[in-house]
């Protein structure tokens, strides 16, 4: 009879000792790959950034409105994407910018602009909210009309939000073609289905 109790004692010490073990090990696993994703993150947004600011605009400007409207969300998937220093955010509202018309950059000064993207990026990190994607529609179905003797086009998008209530946010990119015969961002509007 005294035996019985010690070899409970010895199941129960070896069944405790290897579900301890198990524990740390996927703990560990848990950790190793929580740290390799958050590492693989940063990794792509970094080079998202370097490829969206590697671009000299007044020497490569996109030729057609779908390869701005691509450039447009590259710029705003990066800024609602990575955690930026102040420099790098004033780097992609010049990138941005870029890509405005003159009416779109006087009504627009960069100080203002710069504050209200500050702001909107603080609430989506608030919110956890960040862009994880972007669609923009095919060239051929891109919609072409002249107004005053100036060539438009509006080009249809979406962001995919990750941690958003809606995460699919449909809109329009307006642009008309300048002097330069350069198609320059106008506006925006919410896509109606």
């Amino acid at each position: 009879m005294l035996s019985t109790p010690v070899k409970k004692k010895k199941k129960t010490s070896l069944s405790s000792t290897v579900i301890l073990v198990a524990f740390i090990l996927c703990a560990g696993l848990v950790v190793y790959f929580s740290i390799f994703k958050g590492s693989r993150a940063s990794n792509a947004g970094a080079a998202l950034y370097e490829e969206v600011t590697s671009r000299d605009l007044s020497k490569d400007y996109p030729q057609t409105p779908v390869e701005v409207a691509n450039v447009y969300c590259s710029i705003v998937k990066c800024m609602y994407t990575d955690d930026l220093t102040e420099d790098q955010l004033f780097t992609l509202c010049g990138q941005m910018r870029a890509l405005y018309s003159r009416e779109l950059l006087e009504s627009n000064p960069i100080n203002d602009m710069l504050y209200r993207l500050e702001q909107e990026i603080e609430f989506f990190k608030d919110e956890k909210v960040s862009v994880s994607s972007f669609v923009i529609e095919p060239a051929e179905d891109v919609e072409y009309n002249v107004i005053a003797d100036k060539k438009r086009a509006n080009v249809e998008f979406h962001f995919t939000l990750k941690g958003a209530k809606v995460n699919r946010l449909p809109e329009e990119i307006l642009l008309e073609e300048d002097d330069k015969r350069e198609f320059k961002i106008i506006g925006w509007r919410s896509h109606e289905s």
